[in-house]
């Protein structure tokens, strides 16, 4: 931990009660994207979207240090139909992709 980055208690820690009860209801409606930004710049931000609640708390346990940054999305206010920035399938053999679907 690097003394010139002012360290302090008053920070939000995501392990207070209130913010990880935020995500926790924010899970139980949909799913949450989360960037991870490593403390110093270890490498570049890493992203994950998680649908249960216990898989993000061990992402915390395994992933986590002090330090790090979390940031948080809903998923349904971000990944919308009227968004898409691409559209497409995966071909067949010969390079055909179905007009329609099941999806």
């Amino acid at each position: 931990m690097a003394a010139h980055d002012d360290w302090s208690e008053a920070g939000n820690s995501i392990l207070a009660p209130e913010l990880l009860a935020k995500v926790r209801d924010i899970l139980e409606c949909e799913p949450v994207i989360l960037e991870h930004r490593l403390y110093a710049g270890g490498s570049a931000p890493l992203r994950f979207i998680f649908d249960e609640y216990e898989d993000f708390v061990r992402h915390l346990e395994l992933r986590a240090r002090p330090g790090d940054h979390l940031l948080f999305w809903g998923y349904s206010g971000l990944c919308r139909d009227d968004n898409i920035a691409v559209d497409a399938k995966y071909p067949d053999a010969t390079g055909r992709t179905p007009r329609g679907g099941s999806y």
